[in-house]
């Protein structure tokens, strides 16, 4: 029972009185805030019911087919193109390793020339 002293000195039109001398005091830069925290309370609020779930119609995507392949092609049409595509992958990719490892020769000549140690 003792805490009913504090809600007994408790007065709705006290605290409504010192929020109001505490709003209309000579500081403008209070509005400021207050109009911008609103504005921000209702974005978040506007994003979070804008998504709460309007459902949206499904709709079918659009599928773009590869035409550049003759549609009649033989198993064995496919396998000489697969393998042909195969060499062709290995060379780049073997063109791409030598240009690296030209690339790190050439560095560790410049280190080199810098009197770095390089490994």
């Amino acid at each position: 029972m003792a805490g009913m002293g504090f809600f007994r000195d408790i007065s709705p039109v006290r605290a409504a009185s010192d929020l109001k001398a505490y709003w209309f005091d000579q500081q403008e830069h209070k509005w400021r805030f207050l109009a911008l925290s609103a504005a921000c309370t209702i974005a978040i609020f506007g994003a979070f019911i804008s998504e709460s779930g309007f459902e949206v119609q499904w709709k079918r995507p659009e599928i773009t087919w590869v035409t550049s392949l003759e549609p009649g092609r033989s198993d064995e049409q496919i396998r000489k193109e697969i393998e042909a595509n195969q060499l062709l992958k290995e060379k780049r990719e073997a063109e791409a390793l030598r240009r690296e490892e030209e690339r790190k020769a050439q560095y560790r000549r410049l280190a080199e020339q810098l009197g770095m140690d390089t490994e």
